[in-house]
């Protein structure tokens, strides 16, 4: 490890839950009505106040910083408190809403009278329910930050802003380059490569791409200033990297393409994506010569690439065109050394799969150089997040992507659903911070009633009471997970989301689409008001109560830090 990479490791969706046996006896105790814990003391960005500032820190740092103490990482506010982050997703406001309704946005205006009171209303709801951060995807209105001549939300959160150079570089969205990026599933032969082809799997190797994120991040920058409140800056939705997700290393219900084969299959020359509608004044594919020249370097020439890959390329370069001709240049898939498994490579030598191996650690370096160099210009000493979120589909992302994330991130974003995963992971990430993501649905027992089993793959549950007994298990086991070492890597995590998806048929909410909270009062057919005078009810029928779970889950998870906290300590590395 270089010793940047060093310094920054000591400063440094989906996670699917098993019902158990102990849901039963949380779900009796939720509609027994659980205590409500009282809130404990905080500083201004939610860190535990009434521990005292972190006498292992020199000067009270001026933004949010990862330590580890002891055994335990975590996260530490401006004003020196422990912070463990209880986030939540995409608190905006949708625009789509159940068929003949009014949509969230229009149901939410009409309750709030405009965004800005329902921002400062939707912070104020996210506290009392135990949350402590704004993930990605929050509405502009709900940040802590002036923005477009408004004053910032005077309810202030910490909140986590996001890069996307992987989907908008696509089209070279706002103009950030000189020109878009390719993606490189649009240049596999649809006849061979007959994967998911909407997703996005951008060359990073074009020059185009470092510059748009470059361009983005000084953007953002520009847009939100340096507000204390801003814990990082997140490199990219993980949904918009195909091949980032998980590998074959560990089942999953998915498993992504390996991008070193995307790339040898690739044609080397794209004048067009018609789907995106660009064009392409330089047609190179810059990931394929990427590779090309890898192997040059690795090999010499072609015969000693030909005697380690068991293959018969008469040259590196084109002999007879792609994706039919003989050379190296022309690779299509086709070829019976490569196989026509993306997946798994089961066709492949171990030579050649262990040199697409090596391409694919040299991708991943790339893309996160690239973000890593953007955001620390235009962020200087704000935390970089990895994508959100890695290990997804209860997976395990390849080991080189996780290689080279855990060089360049502060902190990872990835999701550990069992033991096997999270050695996997930080075997090949290192000892770093990691961030997961939870979500679950009781469709049944929500507005989405309808739909019982929307298909996603998600945890389905039968009432808001046993899924809010989901989350406490969840977020319980979050907290305590350990290596085999003894280290607790995970400094929190995220809840998907703030309000059910029409698009997806799926109860993901903390509200409805009406806005009313699945607390067992709000989200009902009778109109009633909540504790601040807000209207509430008018739903189809009463709905349960997840929330008075979720809120003792999110208070717990408080005080047992704070208990672990006030015993003796090791020293404070970071």
């Amino acid at each position: 490890m270089s010793q940047a990479a060093a310094e920054r490791s000591c400063t440094r969706r989906r996670f699917l839950v098993t019902a158990g046996a102990g849901l039963a006896v949380a779900a009796r105790q939720a509609r027994a009505g659980a205590v409500w814990l009282a809130e404990p003391a905080r500083d201004e960005f939610g860190g535990l106040a009434w521990l005292g500032p972190s006498s292992r820190v020199a000067a009270a740092p001026s933004r949010f910083r990862a330590v580890k103490i002891g055994s335990r990482w975590l996260l530490l506010t401006p004003a020196r408190h422990p912070y463990w982050m209880c986030g939540v997703f995409n608190v905006d406001l949708s625009t789509s809403g159940l068929p003949g309704q009014a949509s969230l946005r229009q149901c939410a205006l009409a309750k709030f009278g405009n965004e800005a009171v329902w921002a400062r209303q939707a912070v104020l709801r996210l506290r009392d329910w135990g949350f402590n951060c704004l993930a990605e995807y929050a509405s502009e209105y709900a940040l802590p930050v002036p923005l477009y001549g408004r004053p910032g939300n005077p309810q202030r959160l910490p909140f986590v802003a996001m890069l996307r150079p992987a989907a908008f570089s696509l089209q070279n969205r706002w103009g950030y380059a000189e020109a878009p990026v390719k993606d490189i599933i649009a240049a596999t032969d649809p006849a061979v490569y007959t994967g998911w082809r909407g997703a996005t799997t951008p060359d990073v190797f074009d020059p185009n791409f470092g510059v748009y994120a470059a361009g983005e991040a000084a953007a953002l920058a520009r847009r939100l200033g340096h507000s204390p409140f801003l814990l990082g800056v997140s490199c990219d939705d993980a949904d918009d990297l195909f091949g980032f997700g998980p590998g074959p290393e560990v089942p999953a219900a998915r498993t992504h393409p390996h991008i070193g084969w995307l790339v040898l299959a690739s044609q080397p020359e794209v004048a067009a994506n018609p789907a995106l509608g660009v064009h392409y004044a330089d047609p190179r594919l810059h990931a394929k010569y990427a590779l090309q020249q890898w192997l040059r370097r690795r090999y010499g020439n072609i015969a000693r690439l030909n005697q380690a890959w068991h293959a018969h390329y008469t040259c590196f370069g084109s002999d007879g065109g792609w994706p039919l001709g003989r050379g190296w240049l022309d690779e299509s898939g086709r070829n019976a050394w490569v196989g026509r498994d993306p997946e798994r490579l089961l066709a492949a030598t171990p030579t050649l799969r262990a040199d697409l191996d090596g391409f694919l650690f040299l991708y991943a370096q790339t893309y996160f150089q690239a973000l890593a160099t953007a955001v620390r210009r235009s962020f200087p000493d704000y935390l970089l997040f990895g994508p959100a979120t890695l290990n997804s589909w209860n997976g395990l992302t390849r080991a080189p992507i996780l290689r080279a994330a855990g060089a360049a991130v502060d902190v990872l974003q990835a999701n550990a659903a069992s033991a096997l995963v999270l050695e996997r992971t930080v075997a090949s990430a290192g000892d770093l911070p990691l961030v997961t993501w939870t979500g679950m649905a009781a469709n049944a027992d929500s507005d989405l009633f309808a739909y019982p089993d929307a298909g996603s793959g998600a945890p389905m549950y039968p009432s808001q009471a046993v899924r809010g007994a989901a989350y406490a298990q969840a977020l319980a086991g979050e907290f305590a997970r350990a290596t085999r070492s003894g280290t607790h890597p995970v400094v929190g995590t995220k809840f998907w989301g703030f309000a059910d998806s029409w698009p997806e048929k799926m109860n993901w909410g903390l509200v409805s689409l009406r806005d009313n909270a699945y607390d067992g009062r709000e989200a009902v057919r009778r109109p009633g008001h909540d504790r601040w005078g807000y209207a509430t009810g008018g739903e189809l029928r009463d709905y349960g109560d997840s929330l008075t779970s979720i809120r003792a889950a999110n208070l717990a998870v408080v005080q047992r830090l704070g208990r672990e906290l006030a015993a003796p300590l090791a020293p404070l590395r970071g």
